[in-house]
């Protein structure tokens, strides 16, 4: 497994745990099929950053980075990579 596909793995366990919304795809819009709002939103980035050990640069925060969780496993991604946590 690739670590993008671990980091999505885990991302999609988060969201099945903490938010109780099971994902077929990485690609599945959350959004869209309004599975999430604001405060869901709000509670993955709190909980990623818990099971991560990683505080997500919220300045850069952009809701579309948050649609999928392949979106949200790249946003996680670029900003660890940014700031040199691996």
């Amino acid at each position: 497994m690739t670590g993008t596909a671990t980091l999505e793995k885990q991302i999609a366990d988060i969201v099945r745990d903490v938010l109780q919304i099971e994902v077929a795809s990485p690609d599945d819009d959350l959004v869209a099929t309004g599975l999430f709002d604001s405060l869901a939103v709000v509670s993955l980035i709190a909980e990623i950053e818990v099971v991560l050990g990683y505080e997500l640069p919220l300045d850069e925060f952009d809701v579309d980075s948050f649609r999928t969780v392949g979106r949200i496993a790249a946003f996680v991604d670029a900003s660890r990579s940014a700031q040199g946590v691996g």
